[in-house]
């Protein structure tokens, strides 16, 4: 297998349509090399993230608090199901990008013209005040990603033929598994192994999703994605049990500068022992396996990251490159979750 490899080229400054301000993000592209099985008859994984998002569609401040799950702007010019599909699907989502809820995101299940509100599918967290500036973006999915008809390199065919993209579910403790369908009953498309003919070219890929993409040919490939860097902080979900995350900015972090330890297990990763303390897994495809991390909080060797090959080596300038993805075991913290607050990487664009 080979190392996924991840360019970002600071294209320009994109300027976005926004309510009261013009928006820049800095743009770039993400190249995602998929390793290919080399003939071996069996898939080589390759894990993945975006590690950009889509542009800004609107941008303003809020006059709503936290724990309401409607986000009313009473400058919004929006019209109804502007950033929702049919019957509230998700295709767009809200980014605070100011005071207390900073980096939180919540999907938009409904925009209603009227009230010049947005119908949120969780309330906003503790904290968000009025006046808190907010974005708006839509979604990645499968389509936008991989393309409408798989013409971004990966091949499709069956279940069995096909390259595949396995997407971690936290709920079920498992992967949502999709792939190109070429022929059959059920007509061709996107499709998951649970059916073999809905479409599922509209699934949302979140940022802070990773992913594996099982490759079945021969030869690697490579996917281009092109969109805004992420700025700011960034609030992901880590909930109890596996979770499979990406470094959703355009440069690489370590352990020690990621965040993910606080000191606190109600905001970052519990500290412990190697069988008491939240892990850190990150592929090693040379190893064709995981290295496990911790972070160590008594004990002969020190305190600090520490992986399960040393107990007192110092694993904080361990990478979590740029375009990639982690899981993140939460068996600590007493079976509640936390939000990983990372910090911008690279810390400035200047």
């Amino acid at each position: 297998m080979k190392k996924l490899q991840f360019s970002l080229v600071l294209l320009s400054l994109l300027g976005a349509a926004v309510a009261q301000a013009q928006v820049t993000d800095p743009v770039g592209f993400t190249t995602i090399t998929v390793a290919g099985n080399g003939g071996s008859g069996q898939p080589a994984y390759t894990f993945a993230t975006l590690g950009m998002y889509n542009a800004v569609s609107y941008q303003s401040t809020t006059t709503s608090a936290g724990g309401s799950s409607t986000l009313v702007d009473p400058t919004a010019t929006w019209a109804d199901n502007a950033y929702n599909g049919t019957a509230g699907a998700v295709t767009y989502f809200v980014e605070m990008v100011s005071g207390t809820g900073a980096g939180t995101t919540y999907d938009i299940v409904g925009t209603t013209a009227a009230s010049q509100s947005l119908t949120l599918s969780q309330p906003l967290i503790a904290g968000v005040a009025s006046g808190d500036s907010y974005r708006i973006r839509p979604h990645w999915t499968i389509a936008s990603v991989f393309g409408a008809t798989n013409q971004n390199g990966l091949t499709g065919g069956s279940s069995t033929t096909a390259d595949q993209i396995l997407v971690w579910d936290p709920v079920a403790q498992g992967y949502v598994t999709y792939f190109y369908k070429t022929s059959g009953l059920g007509g061709t498309g996107w499709r998951t192994f649970a059916s073999s003919s809905t479409d599922a070219s509209s699934a949302v890929l979140y940022p802070d999703d990773g992913f594996i993409i099982a490759r079945n040919q021969s030869s690697s490939v490579t996917i281009t994605v092109t969109g805004s860097v992420k700025t700011g902080q960034t609030s992901i979900p880590v909930p109890p049990g596996y979770t499979l995350l990406g470094n959703v900015y355009g440069t690489g972090m370590t352990l020690g500068d990621s965040g993910l330890y606080t000191g606190n297990s109600a905001t970052g990763v519990a500290g412990g022992s190697s069988t008491t303390a939240d892990q850190i897994l990150i592929w090693n495809p040379t190893n064709l396996g995981y290295d496990t991390y911790f972070y160590k909080t008594s004990g002969l060797g020190g305190t600090g990251w520490r992986s399960f090959n040393s107990a007192s080596t110092d694993a904080s300038t361990t990478p979590i490159p740029a375009g990639a993805a982690l899981f993140i075991n939460r068996i600590g913290g007493g079976g509640v979750g936390f939000n990983w607050i990372a910090p911008q990487h690279p810390a400035s664009f200047n």
